[in-house]
């Protein structure tokens, strides 16, 4: 599975369908929860065009339960320190703080996919709050993929 980087949009809006569509639980990532199998179909510059994309989708679904709701949510930064380096751990707080980012994706392979899994919970558990199932969640991402794929071939 290989993308260009116009299509890590796209590809961020996969995997977070895939998450929603398996996670047992909105908003944590549990055993079961699996998006590893299309993470690991592609390269490292793939992955970090990806995580761009995450931190941008993950910033916007943020903005809109603030805006919505006046909620804040942040990822759970213990938990997440506790299975990334703390390279991985600064190159998350950046994906998701609000406004333009400068970041440098994690060099251990699994550290970038714990980043891309909590980016794409955080999205779900947005979402969750903002009155959305994670199926619905995941047939909206499924629509914006298909939209960035019909946009990038005009």
């Amino acid at each position: 599975m290989k993308t260009r980087t116009w299509d890590a949009p796209r590809a961020a809006y996969l995997l977070t369908a895939a998450l929603a569509v398996n996670t047992e639980r909105v908003g944590a990532i549990v055993p079961g929860d699996d998006m590893s199998a299309e993470w690991r179909g592609y390269d490292e510059a793939e992955q970090q065009d990806i995580l761009a994309a995450l931190g941008e989708q993950t910033r916007l679904a943020l903005r809109m339960l603030h805006d919505k709701l006046g909620m804040d949510i942040e990822m759970d930064w213990d938990s997440t320190a506790r299975v990334v380096c703390s390279e991985a751990l600064a190159a998350a707080r950046e994906l998701v703080r609000p406004g333009p980012v400068a970041w440098e994706a994690p060099q251990c392979a699994h550290c970038r996919e714990v980043i891309a899994k909590a980016m794409c919970s955080l999205q779900i558990q947005a979402y969750f709050r903002l009155g959305f199932t994670p199926a619905m969640t995941a047939t909206m991402c499924r629509q914006s993929a298909d939209e960035t794929q019909a946009s990038s071939r005009h």
